[in-house]
This record gives C-alpha cells, structure tokens and sequence, in this order.
C-alpha cells in the first residue's frame, strides 16, 4: 500500500472525503495532511517495533573489513552494502529447537564470516568488554573472533576483535525498519510491513486528536487495531522461524 493510499484511507475513516488524494498526487503541504502523515508514521514505527521481527524488514547486511582496521559504520558511505539506522537490530536465532519465539540464553547472533569455505559464526561482546579487549591485549591480529555493536547517531557501529590481519566478509541478518513515509513521495514509497494495524493504530491517533471516543485506549478501535495486529503476527509465525530479536 502506498503513502497516497494509507492516507486516503484514514482520511475516509474521519469520514473527510474532501480532502481524499488524487490518484498520481506526488507530495502535499497541507497541514491536515501532513498531521494524519506523522500518525500514519507514529503507528508504523511502533508496530515495527512491537516485538515481531517482521520477515520483510530482515535483510541480510554484508560488511567488508579492512586489514588493520577495528571499527565500522554499517551504511553504504560506511562499510555495509545497505544502510542501518537508529531503530535497527541484529537477529539471533534459536539454536535449540524451542518454538517459544523469545530470546533464551541459547540464542546465537546471526553474524558470519564467510570470507573462507569454514564459514564461522562469531561471537557478540558488550562495547565494554570489546574496549577492555583491546585496551589490555598486544595489539593482535588475525581472523576477527568477537564483535559489538551499539546505536551511533542515525546508524549502527561494528568493532571487532582481534585487529584483522586482511580483508574479510562478514554477513549479519539484521531487522532493519523502514525510514519515515515522506510528503514529497506519496506514490512512489510503499508500505512494508502489513498496513492494516498501521491504518487502525493511526486511525485511532487521529481520532484521539480530535477528541472522539473512538480514540479512548479501551475503544472499539483500538480493540480492531489489536485483533489486526495479531493476526498479521500469528499469520507469520510458524514453528520453522526460530529467529528473535534483543533489545538493547
């Protein structure tokens, strides 16, 4: 569904059939406009971020490292092929058969050299211990063996250790959210994750706004929202996806 769509249609739900978007319509300025966009956005931003790793926002991010060097932006002017930003995360996968969809302490990071045909998997370390790591060794080199990761501004940093000795592969699986449905875009973006709990939540926000009752927490609205929003997971889910994900 597009931006142009999704507005359209909760434009219809507040019954504003006035202001509903011509087919072929680029951008907007208009204010009203641009408010129900920023709860369109709102209530995507929050269903991306309700716990599921949705299996459209998990992409595969591969990772060049440079000899000599230890630290790196994980964007495409960084070192990555694809762009992270502030809300991404790393995957990890269930490793013992569970089907409980949560993190245990038997959950792996999906992070892998694969510079070799024995690709490795390698192991994740706090910022702290990753600084300790080099801060209190003889500088050593070789095949990276340990990495961290942590949020830099818009993007994610990557430090490995010990200090490569050569230019290695590393492929992360990482959940990485959609940018911000734009006003200049509103045909050309479309909506990655199912758009029927981003259009009742946002729905719900425009109606909070105006004060309707359909905007209380325990309304009819927010009931279709949370029943959208967890058939669109369960329809998902399935006991051969062992992937979770790790706040940080």
């Amino acid at each position: 569904m597009t931006t142009r769509e999704l507005l359209n249609k909760v434009l219809r739900g507040l019954r504003q059939f006035s202001l509903v978007i011509a087919s072929g319509t680029a951008s907007t300025t208009d204010e009203y406009l641009l408010m129900i966009l920023q709860f369109i956005n709102e209530a995507k931003e929050e269903v991306e971020e309700s716990g599921w790793p949705w299996q459209a926002l998990r992409q595969t991010v591969t990772v060049t490292l440079a000899a000599s060097t230890v630290e790196y932006d994980l964007t495409i002017a960084g070192a990555a092929d694809v762009d992270t930003n502030d809300r991404s995360r790393l995957l990890y996968e269930n490793v013992t058969g569970s089907e409980n969809f949560r993190l245990t302490d038997t959950a792996q990071p999906q992070c892998w050299d694969v510079t070799d045909s024995d690709e490795s998997r390698l192991t994740e370390v706090s910022q702290e211990k990753m600084e300790r790591y080099h801060l209190t060794d003889s500088d050593d080199t070789g095949e990276p063996t340990h990495f961290a990761l942590w949020n830099d501004g818009d993007s994610i940093r990557m430090k490995v250790w010990p200090i490569p000795n050569e230019v290695r592969t590393l492929k992360l699986r990482m959940f990485i959210p959609q940018a911000e449905l734009a006003d200049d875009s509103l045909e050309a973006t479309t909506l990655s994750i199912p758009s029927r709990p981003v259009y009742l939540k946002a729905l719900w926000k425009a109606n909070a706004e105006r004060g309707s009752e359909l905007g209380m927490p325990d309304s009819v609205l927010m009931m279709s929202y949370l029943d959208a929003h967890g058939f669109a997971t369960a329809n998902e889910m399935s006991p051969a996806d062992e992937t979770v994900i790790l706040d940080r």
